[in-house]
């Protein structure tokens, strides 16, 4: 317990400051090809480390009702991703390559996790603001899918994971969109309050970190 209250010691500032600079370095060592690997290498134990303590940072204090909220999250969208790669019929047909760690089911089970935060930081950041609990989904989902399609050639890239096709099918967005809502829904009509300055904080980063290295593929990809 020690640890834990020192961990949250630290102000929602000195935190979120934390976030920035470990993914400006994240970013640094992903552009560099001979770093890239240990990066890549690396993935699945930052997305829990850091994921941990940004829900630490939520948790308490503790809150039975945010946890049966996280818990059902986590399954639904674990069983979905299972589901997903097992039928092809949720998101599209893919299956996840090694980078995102040990994997039950065909799915890396970071994976429920990230997709959590990222739900729970943008809900908790958008219920803030949009007062009405289903206009709030909506907001939530469409900024989930955005973050999935600046995403996606990125973790193709990285070999987070390959879809059957040459393209990104349109299922997948309609999918993810369908589950933010509904999870999202469920957070506003719980009538949850958490602060949202730190996951949201971990989802802007998040963002950032796969819209630069987006950018970087397109040069690549245009001077090649």
């Amino acid at each position: 317990m020690k640890i834990v209250d020192r961990m949250l010691g630290l102000s929602a500032r000195a935190v979120i400051k934390q976030l920035i600079i470990f993914y400006i370095v994240g970013v640094l060592i992903h552009l560099v090809p001979f770093t890239r690997p240990y990066a890549i290498a690396l993935t699945p134990f930052v997305l829990t480390g850091l994921g941990g303590w940004v829900f630490l940072y939520c948790l308490f204090p503790v809150n039975r009702t945010f946890i049966a909220w996280s818990a059902a999250t986590y399954v639904v969208t674990y069983l979905l991703e299972a589901a997903g790669v097992a039928t092809g019929a949720v998101f599209g047909s893919y299956v996840y390559g090694a980078s995102l760690g040990f994997k039950v089911m065909g799915v890396p089970l970071v994976i429920g996790f990230n997709w959590l935060l990222i739900i729970l930081g943008l809900s908790a950041l958008i219920s803030s603001k949009i007062s009405n609990p289903f206009a709030a989904a909506v907001a939530a989902a469409a900024a989930c899918v955005l973050f999935d399609f600046v995403m996606e050639p990125v973790a193709i890239a990285l070999d987070y994971w390959t879809w059957a096709g040459v393209d990104i099918p349109l299922q997948n967005y309609a999918a993810w969109g369908i589950i933010a809502f509904a999870a999202s829904l469920a957070y506003n009509l719980l009538k949850m309050k958490i602060d949202y300055r730190i996951p949201a904080a971990y989802v802007a980063v998040q963002f950032v970190f796969f819209l630069v290295l987006r950018l970087a593929l397109l040069i690549t990809d245009t001077a090649a």
